[in-house]
């Protein structure tokens, strides 16, 4: 059999795993595409393998890498055609005895972790940033989860004692002293600086009535995106390109809404 031939026989044996219980919600019930208990999508992984030389194969399709191209981005392209997904891609890459694991985004970078998780992670094809300057996150309180979600949303975490020299967007928890803290820096910024605020969840359920009176005052003067409580965030020393695959339906939620934030405001200027 030839080269060609060999990969396209592994690739029939099962390089398309699909998932057996949905990475968000843990759940079993899983449908064809999406799972039936949250919605998420199910995305099989992709198996890339070095085959020899500049040959390698992703989910059996031999690709040949040309003097001076980027390994990384033409790979990952493929797989990402592949898929044809509207989620991040697992991508499980193989040369030789090393193995590495990545995880795709729908803007073309990538996190990795493995044997060669500093080859496999990078940026996308074209920076994604609002049209103005790019977005920085600024935790009004300590335990606000800035720092948490300036990885998962990939933007730049800052200070409330640094000059802002673009938009910013707030963190704070969903408690009535968290909010206040949230409206106090609003009006020492003024609202041309903030862009929105994300209100974290600080517990499972709906906030406490005092907390959705403060967030009600608060959304009258600038965006307010809330933020669910998601338990697999509990006591999470690093976030890792696995935690990223799982958290990837609330995350594209929640970076939608934060552009629809900053598109109405510069809309409102």
């Amino acid at each position: 059999m030839n080269m060609s031939g060999a990969l396209e026989s592994r690739s029939s044996q099962g390089s398309l795993d699909a998932p057996r219980a949905c990475l968000v919600c843990g759940s079993q019930q899983l449908g064809p595409r999406f799972c039936t208990e949250c919605g998420t999508e199910l995305v099989p992984q992709v198996t890339v393998t070095h085959a020899v030389g500049p040959m390698w194969a992703v989910n059996g399709h031999v690709l040949t890498i040309s003097p001076g191209e980027d390994l990384r981005r033409t790979v990952l392209d493929t797989a990402a055609g592949i898929a044809q997904a509207t989620a991040p891609v697992r991508v499980v890459v193989t040369d030789g005895p090393r193995v590495t694991r990545v995880v795709l985004r729908l803007d073309g970078s990538s996190v990795a972790e493995g044997d060669d998780a500093a080859a496999w992670a990078g940026p996308g094809v074209q920076p994604v940033a609002p049209p103005r300057s790019r977005q920085s996150l600024v935790g009004v309180h300590a335990g606000s989860g800035a720092s948490t979600w300036a990885l998962l949303l990939d933007l730049p975490e800052a200070q409330l004692t640094d000059d802002p020299t673009g938009p910013v967007v707030l963190v704070c928890r969903s408690t009535p002293a968290g909010i206040n803290v949230a409206k106090a820096a609003v009006h020492a910024l003024g609202t041309d600086a903030v862009d929105a605020v994300l209100v974290v969840a600080d517990a499972p359920g709906k906030p406490v009535p005092a907390a959705v009176r403060e967030q009600r005052v608060l959304a009258g003067a600038v965006s307010v995106v809330p933020v669910p409580w998601l338990p697999r965030l509990r006591a999470v020393a690093e976030i890792s390109p696995a935690l990223v695959g799982q958290l990837a339906r609330p995350v594209q939620r929640v970076t939608k809404a934060l552009l629809g934030a900053q598109s109405n405001k510069e809309k409102a200027e």
